[in-house]
């Protein structure tokens, strides 16, 4: 369980940008480094993490913390997630809120910013190579993504949309 603690920990504690952003470093250390899940089974909880409320990576670190070792896997995990944020957010607040004018703070923010959207821009390729490209699939990812761009409309009910259609074929 502390091995468990110290790679959510990791990815808690180097991974900026949020969910998405994460996506790469979390499949690179639970399914390349450590084999804790297949590829598919990735994708399925990365699913499954995405349809809960709240944090992507809090969200993936309790479902494998349950399997794992149950209600104290959840809590490690969850905490090895959740911790470097928390203390990452209390330390930038201060030191944005004490130097809000600062150049060096600003320059930061705005190096950060493409390398998140190109962390993104790789999850998704990731995830692509990852579904089964049938025509079906491909027309579905089109219409997501337009959906969303254009008709601004929101996630959950494509999430929603995508686990009703998934269920009725079955």
């Amino acid at each position: 369980m502390l091995k468990l603690f110290f790679t959510f920990l990791k990815i808690g504690a180097f991974t900026f940008g949020g969910g998405y952003a994460m996506i790469p470093l979390i499949q690179d250390e639970l399914v390349v480094k450590q084999g804790l899940l297949s590829e598919e089974e990735f994708l399925d909880y990365l699913s499954i993490a995405q349809s809960y409320p709240g944090v992507l990576a809090i969200n993936i670190s309790v479902l494998l913390g349950y399997r794992l070792y149950k209600i104290p896997g959840v809590l490690i995990c969850a905490l090895g997630s959740a911790l470097p944020s928390f203390c990452i957010v209390i330390v930038v607040s201060y030191l944005y809120f004490a130097h809000a004018s600062s150049k060096i703070l600003d320059g930061f923010f705005r190096g950060v910013a493409p390398v998140v959207i190109a962390l993104i821009f790789n999850s998704f390729l990731g995830l692509f190579k990852g579904i089964d490209r049938t025509k079906k699939n491909i027309i579905l990812v089109g219409i997501a993504f337009i959906s969303v761009a254009v008709f601004k409309i929101s996630p959950i009910y494509l999430i929603l949309g995508g686990g009703v259609l998934s269920l009725c074929q079955k």
